[in-house]
């Protein structure tokens, strides 16, 4: 399991604060989500909505936690491309590491 830190710096000088989703959280997440999770793409859709909403604050601005889907991708939209590169290493690090383990094994 990854620990989350509490801020990561971008690339362009934003900081963002973070904060792990915990299960009241991630039931409000689902909820939110609505459509999104009876498709085939729900697990990928709701771990790329766990990352942005891991967001708390951005340069110290408190973000509300996202109730909507259109919610969650407004705050997609202000975290940018650049804000889910530096997110995705901390979510995924455990999962890359045992692919890269699985894959010297075969």
């Amino acid at each position: 399991m990854n620990i989350l830190p509490k801020e990561v710096c971008l690339a362009d000088g934003r900081c963002l604060s973070l904060k792990e989703i915990d299960p009241a959280d991630m039931l409000d997440l689902i909820e939110a989500a609505g459509s999104a999770v009876t498709g085939a793409s729900a697990a990928a859709w709701l771990g790329y909505a766990e990352m942005i909403c891991s967001v708390t604050a951005i340069d110290g601005v408190p973000v509300q936690m996202p109730g909507t889907k259109e919610e969650i991708r407004d705050l997609a939209r202000r975290i940018g491309k650049g804000g889910i590169a530096v997110l995705y290493p901390c979510f995924h690090q455990d999962t890359d590491e045992k692919m890269v383990v699985a894959t010297a094994k075969n």
